[in-house]
């Protein structure tokens, strides 16, 4: 081969490489998309069926702490998905049905709640197996949403009532507990 040929050959290789970076195309994820609103859909039927209007409370303020801590961490965090894309940790839909599990099991117990878990890991195993995100960001969204349950259900419990609302100028949060 010529010495210009070859320079030029090493010069477009060159270029072709400092630009190409190894990323994984997402694919869809029908099953994990509707697992993070078929499992807290669950959770609150779960809770209509028990007659639980304080726990219907409970898994919202659940899932509020469990989504805004997750939308918080995104950005600042701004984790590097498989695909290259950004804001990859925590997974919100991990964090979703991991409160929704961790809630059934706070306030009905650890039968009810198998399901539920096994559901939620399967939400993980597909978030990653689709490419949406690495291991790291599943168990991050799987803590973020146990903790929520775990600190709600602590002091949401059958003699607590808690409300929400919006006035003055802000939103409040209002907690009662009977001691």
């Amino acid at each position: 081969m010529k010495p210009a040929r070859a320079a030029a050959a090493c010069a477009l290789f060159a270029c072709c490489a400092l630009g190409a970076q190894a990323q994984t195309v997402a694919k869809p994820d029908p099953f994990g998309d509707a697992m993070e609103y078929a499992l807290p859909a669950g959770a609150a039927i779960l809770a209509l069926v028990h007659d639980d209007t304080e726990g219907l409370k409970g898994l919202g303020y659940t899932l509020v702490l469990s989504q805004g801590t997750t939308a918080i961490l995104k950005p600042v965090i701004d984790a590097k998905r498989p695909d290259g894309t950004g804001e990859g940790f925590p997974s919100g839909h991990t964090s979703a049905v991991f409160a929704s599990a961790g809630f059934v099991r706070q306030r009905y117990g650890w039968q009810e709640s198998v399901p539920f878990y096994v559901l939620a890991t399967a939400t993980a195993w597909s978030r990653v197996n689709t490419h949406h995100h690495f291991a790291k960001d599943v168990v991050g969204g799987a803590l973020i949403g146990e903790g929520s349950a775990m600190l709600v259900g602590h002091w949401m419990g059958p003699r607590t009532t808690a409300s929400v609302g919006y006035g003055g100028g802000g939103a409040w949060v209002r907690v009662a507990r009977v001691w």
